[in-house]
């Protein structure tokens, strides 16, 4: 497993931990006061989960386990620019939202908000190019 392939399942594990921290924060703090959490924070905790979570695991797993092209050396995995590139923009993006969504409606958090939209889907648009060659038949087929 390469450093990249690292950073993406421990990235996140730590939004893993941010959202289910932040979740329960709303959670208590409606059980103590009676009223619904802020519609902005329910939003940070589900992205912090679906994309920071879900989303960074599943592309660290499938980037460390689906094969390469054959004659790919070591180095060359290891430099895997569309993984970093993928691993930066999201990142990016979701930390952009995070910090935006609740300062809406202010002007300058609604431009921030569409960066970070811009962000996040480009980097899902690098994942999906990186991944999408190595997603195939295996070369030999195992006798039954």
């Amino acid at each position: 497993m390469f450093r990249i392939h690292r950073l993406f399942i421990k990235t996140a594990i730590v939004y893993l931990v941010l959202g289910v921290g932040l979740g329960g924060w709303l959670l208590l703090r409606k059980a103590a006061s009676g009223e619904g959490s802020s519609h902005d924070l329910a939003l940070v905790h589900t992205h912090l989960l679906l994309v920071g979570f879900m989303l960074m695991m599943v592309m660290g797993v499938s980037n460390w386990i689906f094969p390469r092209q054959p004659g790919v050396g070591k180095e060359a995995r290891a430099r895997d620019s569309l993984a970093w590139g993928n691993y930066l923009l999201l990142n990016a993006g979701l930390i952009l939202r995070v910090l935006a969504e609740p300062l809406l409606p202010l002007p300058p958090a609604r431009v921030t908000l569409g960066l970070s939209a811009l962000l996040q889907v480009a980097g899902v648009l690098l994942f999906v190019r990186g991944i999408w060659r190595r997603v195939r038949a295996p070369s030999v087929v195992p006798d039954l």
